[in-house]
């Protein structure tokens, strides 16, 4: 497969590391390819974690169906003696095998690059900022706004783009390590771990999350 790579500017500045961030991760997320399984818009999405710390690569391969959670099909590990090996399972591994650190940090951190990159699907996205990706997400789930200038219209728009950015920083956060996300973003916009988290959840609510339930989670017809 041709890696077409996502990635994303850090959102930690040039000044230094903050508490809950780390640049000792790298995911890289392969361009999507088809997964031919019988139901329409299934895609195979592949990702390489790079962790320095340990000095390891783990290779993620997630299986994606519309309106359903990414699925994780297999698991390979190379670097550091013991532990090379591989794990396969027919319909997802089960979350178990992640509950230990440091894989359950490389799975997050896996599923977030290839969240972002089944949004950002196609050539040209290897740089996409969270509040170029929350306006695709608006403008692809919430059609009838487009274009609004005034009134409650464009007051929506703006709160729904807000919504959509906060969920795709917090999976770059995801992407690149940080150990606290919500943290990094409350220090990031001047705010409290709480309201990051009620954004999240109103966020989650509007279907701008990839885990929402709410029908604009999935992509429209």
């Amino acid at each position: 497969m041709r890696r077409d790579v996502l990635q994303a500017a850090s959102l930690v500045g040039e000044d230094g590391v903050m508490a809950a961030a780390s640049r000792k991760i790298t995911a890289l997320a392969d361009a999507p390819a088809p997964w031919p399984i019988g139901v329409p818009g299934s895609q195979l999405v592949e990702v390489e974690v790079e962790d320095a710390d340990h000095g390891v690569r783990v290779g993620f391969r997630f299986g994606s169906v519309p309106g359903s959670p990414l699925e994780v099909l297999t698991v390979s590990i190379e670097g550091r003696e013991g532990l090379a090996g591989s794990a396969e399972g027919s319909g997802g591994l089960p979350a178990s095998v992640f509950r230990e650190a440091p894989l359950s940090r490389w799975e997050r951190a896996a599923r977030a690059a290839a969240e972002r990159r089944l949004v950002a699907a196609g050539p040209g996205f290897q740089q996409v900022a969270p509040e170029v990706m929350a306006e695709m997400i608006v403008a692809e789930r919430f059609p009838e706004l487009a274009g609004a200038v005034g009134g409650n219209a464009l007051r929506r728009r703006k709160g729904l783009l807000h919504l959509a950015a906060i969920v795709q920083e917090y999976k770059l956060a995801e992407e690149q390590g940080a150990s606290n996300p919500a943290q990094l973003l409350a220090e990031t916009h001047g705010v409290s771990p709480g309201t990051v988290r009620s954004w999240l959840t109103r966020a989650r609510r509007e279907g701008l999350a990839p885990e929402s339930s709410h029908p604009n989670a999935t992509p429209r017809p």
